[in-house]
């Protein structure tokens, strides 16, 4: 025989996947953790080792060098200059010592001291070179450059230019403003040159060149020079027409610039290229124009040019005298500068002038003073050639050393890239590394979270499953012993037998579905295929739920596309699917709602809709709603065991169909379900025997509120309403509470009311409500509720002397319920007792929190609930008599032994009385001022004080009577009487005898 496995080892097979871990992967995972450190480690050293050895950047650079400049230029002559170049080299600042160099360096080539100049640009080079700046590099090879370039080595210069110019090739930054100025300056160095030595092709290409960088610089002074050099450039080739365009773009850009002696070299380029047109009128014109600017220039190299240009053409046009006035100017200017080769020139001018003049002596003179000047300037060249052979040899060997620099550089670079390259790989590998860990640590996260919300899963549906479990068997176990020591009555013999047999089916039917999730999974549950009428087999299946709709006043509507649709399907599937998909839409719909099912077959697959309008499914909760065992929020208020819908998921996929869910919060759901409706070949096919007919009262659009089965579903749910088919759960079992007359007194005849205790039961579950009513309703008037709002609603509406209360129920759960009755101030006084199947020592110490009286554990004993029920009112009665015992001098102290919500009340009401002592004193008037009801202050106060209203309020009259008997013998009795709310003399002569036993006046003597 095959054993079934029980309910406990069924959900452990189904959650078993949840709770293993693979070792391997603690170990890969111990072992990524481990090779992740080591490789941050070896980056974050490599890292460290390559910042030590780094230069600094070029923006560093940059920054001191225009620190360095600020200083420089506030040096007003070459003495302060020289002296700061000193203290930088003492000091060890080299960036300060080779920008003062650099400075120091042009003023001298100013003053044509060239070899000074290249001395000073040397050690700037050499400067430049140990502080790694690749700027300044440039810039002192250009100066050099210049400098020979003035002293007609030009061999030299153009060696000088072109390093410089390859050297900002190679910079980095070659978008940076000074480096492009740099390069500039190089490329009009060598086209200078080139055009010095009549190669106008590469003069030409050069200058462009450098014209462009100008206008990428915005630089309008730089692109006037290089207009005039371009200008040069055709007037070396005669062609004089692109000459003058170019120096007259070189003009513009000089008046833009506003470079006074831009503006006077294109004058004299205009004047040359006049005089080579024979037009000497126009050249004389243009060479006093650039005289005159340069008359006032401190420049006194280029105001030479004017001077010579107009010398020389006056002595063509036979002017002897103008010619020797401008030479006068451009002599004294050549002696000033130190500049022999303009010396030898205007000596050569003299010559001429004394030649034609016939002069031979002084002819003679200057031409000796000619021939001298060019010998020194020989001299002066060969000079400066042998030196720079010494300083080529020099060079040699230093550019040795830089080759041998180059490459310990280049293979460093190399070294360098090698290390940022392994770096890179290093980091990319550490981040693998670290994505890899942070995806295990994540992925072990998940499955702790997944582990958890399983356990939390497990409790949920134990804890569920037990009182699904309890609750029945406390209504079959109940009444067994009941039957067994003969309390039932014999009338009531069939409807116990009723509740127990519907109670012990429901039992067994919830067994069976968690029976059925595991045969469906398993292909166990071979589905039995018939074929027959869906929509009559659907309809009776609708109409046993009526009963269940009608209790919570929800409409119930079938909507079957066709009223006859013969098909192939598995009744006992169909059954299910559609008993559970349609108690969860009764159960979770608003009262007063609506339930519709609709129905149709279409291309042999048939499509059933339930649509509620209830409080529909969070989004987050959709994608697990179809999972065993799991509830949503809603779920655990409403109790269940979360196995309907798996198990109606289960049955679908078996048949091949499928089942979707449209929800939306506080709208409603659409559960839709396809299915084919054609069993496979080869099936067995049975015929289904007729069921009746469809009932009129559940199509659309009929009356649902009327009729109705009183059987049950088959589902395993309870259908049946708290309270029989009433649809108002308030059931009063027992007489109706006592009236008090039009003062507020009690009715005299006893007879008349029911004085019995009031006990207000909260249960959803209609035997067990039925089986505590017979135990308690011989002793006690009962009212019943079937949910925790229903009952909040009912208790304040009633104040009862006692509330028995179920734990697990649907909207208000028993714990919310009690709370809200200790934080109420009408209803803070009851003593609150919970019957539940929810054992565990977490959920009793809840409920003590929250003010539970007692916990009563399913399945109970009818004699225990007796018995605490009995206890609890007994113990409030015995407060009560003490307090009503109390003398009335030592009522305050009698007071202090009630609960303190009681003491709070009393004090209250204490209050209230005596402020409408005076005025207006009535039961109306305190409920009023209370904010209550007078039916809630009779019933509190009477279960507080033990007293009516209207008996409370004499005695605190009294009391304060009393009071002001004994302190005011100022103040006559009848006027203490009005202040106690008597304004009839004898009538307050009357009360306060009947309560004191002595009159007013016999207690003022009397004290």
């Amino acid at each position: 025989m095959r054993k079934i496995p029980t309910t406990t080892t069924l959900f452990w097979r189904m959650t078993d996947r949840y709770y293993t871990l693979n070792t391997f992967r603690k170990i890969r995972l111990l072992f990524s953790v481990r090779s992740a450190a080591f490789l941050v480690t070896c980056a974050i050293i490599l890292t460290l080792i390559m910042s030590c050895h780094s230069s600094p950047s070029p923006r560093v650079l940059a920054m001191k060098r225009d620190a360095a400049d600020s200083v420089v230029n506030g040096m007003k002559d070459k003495e302060q200059l020289d002296s700061l170049v000193k203290e930088a080299e003492k000091s060890g600042d080299y960036m300060l010592e080779m920008r003062s160099l650099q400075k120091r360096g042009r003023l001298w080539r100013d003053e044509n001291r060239f070899m000074k100049a290249i001395a000073c640009h040397n050690r700037e080079l050499e400067l430049a070179r140990k502080l790694g700046d690749t700027i300044a590099t440039v810039q002192a090879l250009n100066n050099i450059g210049t400098n020979f370039r003035r002293m007609g080595v030009l061999d030299e210069a153009v060696d000088y230019h072109y390093r410089a110019l390859h050297l900002g090739d190679l910079f980095s930054r070659r978008n940076d403003k000074t480096a492009m100025k740099n390069r500039v300056v190089s490329l009009n160095g060598i086209g200078n040159i080139s055009l010095t030595l009549g190669d106008t092709e590469t003069a030409d290409s050069m200058f462009r060149a450098a014209l462009k960088g100008e206008k990428t610089l915005g630089s309008h002074l730089g692109q006037a020079i290089n207009y005039a050099n371009i200008g040069s450039v055709f007037e070396k080739r005669n062609m004089l027409d692109s000459a003058w365009a170019c120096y007259k773009q070189s003009m513009q850009q000089n008046r833009l610039a506003d470079s006074d002696l831009g503006i006077s070299l294109c004058y004299t380029h205009f004047g040359r290229l006049f005089e080579k047109q024979g037009r000497r009128t126009e050249a004389i014109a243009e060479y006093r124009k650039a005289y005159e600017i340069m008359g006032t220039s401190e420049d006194r190299w280029h105001a030479m040019e004017p001077c010579l240009a107009l010398a020389e053409i006056y002595i063509k046009i036979g002017d002897e005298n103008t010619a020797m006035t401008y030479l006068a100017t451009a002599d004294r200017l050549a002696h000033d500068l130190h500049s022999l080769e303009h010396q030898a020139q205007i000596a050569k001018l003299y010559y001429d002038i004394y030649a034609k003049k016939d002069d031979c002596r002084r002819a003679l003179h200057y031409y000796r003073t000619f021939d001298q000047l060019s010998d020194s300037l020989t001299s002066e060249k060969n000079i400066v050639h042998m030196q720079n052979m010494r300083v080529r040899y020099e060079h040699e060997q230093r550019r040795a050393e830089v080759n041998a620099l180059n490459e310990e550089y280049q293979t460093e670079k190399s070294l360098k890239w090698v290390s940022i390259m392994a770096a890179v790989l290093l980091f990319v590998l550490g981040g693998v590394t670290m994505s890899f860990m942070l995806y295990a640590l994540r992925s072990r996260k998940r499955k702790q979270m997944e582990q958890h919300q399983m356990e939390e899963m497990r409790i949920s549906f134990f804890t569920n499953i037990t009182h699904e479990f309890r609750t029945p068997l406390t209504v079959i176990l109940g009444y067994s012993r009941m039957m067994e020591e003969g309390k039932v009555p014999a009338g009531d013999m069939a409807k116990v037998g009723s509740m127990v047999s519907r109670q012990g089916t429901r039992l067994l039917s919830l067994i069976n579905q968690l029976l059925d999730i595991q045969k469906v999974k398993s292909n166990i549950g071979h589905p039995d295929w018939h074929h027959g009428d869906i929509v009559l087999f659907m309809a009776n299946i609708i109409e046993s739920h009526l009963n269940m709709a009608h209790s919570r006043q929800i409409t119930l509507m079938y909507a079957p596309k066709q009223k006859k649709m013969m098909c192939d399907f598995v009744p006992d599937y169909a059954q299910k699917v559609l008993c559970n998909l349609l108690t969860n839409a009764i159960k979770f719909s608003k009262e007063g709602g609506q339930v519709l099912v609709a129905l149709e077959v279409e291309n042999d697959m048939l499509t059933l809709r339930i649509a509620d309008y209830g409080s529909g499914i969070p989004e987050n909760e959709q994608q697990h709603i179809f999972e065993p065992f799991y509830q949503t929020e809603s779920d655990k208020k409403a109790i269940g065991s979360g196995v309907g819908l798996a198990l109606v998921n289960q049955i679908v996929k078996t048949l091949g169909g499928s089942i979707t869910l449209d929800s939306k919060v506080d709208v409603g759901s659409v559960f839709t379900v396809n299915v084919p409706v054609k069993a496979p070949a080869g099936v067995d096919v049975k015929p289904l025997e007729s069921l009746g007919t469809i009932p009129d009262d559940i199509l659309l659009g009929a009356n649902t509120k009327t009729g109705g089965n009183n059987g049950t579903s088959g589902c395993g749910e309870d259908n049946n309403p708290v309270a029989g088919d009433k649809s108002d759960a308030l059931v009063d079992i027992g007489a109706n509470s006592h009236d008090m007359d039009d003062d507020g007194g009690d009715v005299a005849d006893g007879s008349s009311a029911d004085t019995r205790q009031l006990v207000l039961i909260v249960e959803d579950n209609a035997d067990v409500a039925e089986y505590m009513t017979m135990q308690l309703k011989a002793r006690y008037r009962l009212v019943l509720a079937r949910d925790g709002e229903e009952g909040l609603r009912i208790a304040t509406e009633t104040v009862p002397d006692i509330i028995i209360t179920d734990l697990m129920m649907p909207r208000m759960d028993g714990y919310e319920l009690c709370q809200r009755v200790k934080e109420s101030e009408v209803l803070n006084h009851i003593p609150v007792i919970i019957v539940t199947a929810r054992t565990t020592q977490k959920d009793k110490l809840r409920g003590l929190q929250i003010g539970v009286d007692a916990y009563i554990y399913k399945p109970f004993d009818a004699e225990e609930l007796s018995v605490t029920v009995g206890n609890l009112l007994e113990k409030h009665r015995l407060l009560r008599l003490r307090y009503m015992q109390a003398p009335a001098d030592d009522k305050q102290a009698a007071v202090e032994t009630l609960p303190p919500c009681d003491r709070v009340f009393l004090n209250r009401v204490d209050a209230a009385v005596d402020e409408l002592m005076a005025t207006d004193l009535s039961v109306d008037s305190v409920a009023i001022a209370l904010c209550m009801s007078q039916q809630q202050l009779r019933r509190k106060l009477n279960a507080v004080s033990g007293d009516t209203p209207m008996a409370y309020f004499r005695k605190r009259q009294m009391q304060k009577a009393k009071d002001m008997l004994d302190n005011r013998d100022d103040m006559s009795i009848s006027e203490i009487g009005m202040k106690c709310g008597f304004y009839d003399m004898s009538h307050f002569t009357r009360i306060f005898k009947q309560v004191v036993g002595i009159t007013p006046s016999q207690y003022r003597k009397k004290a």
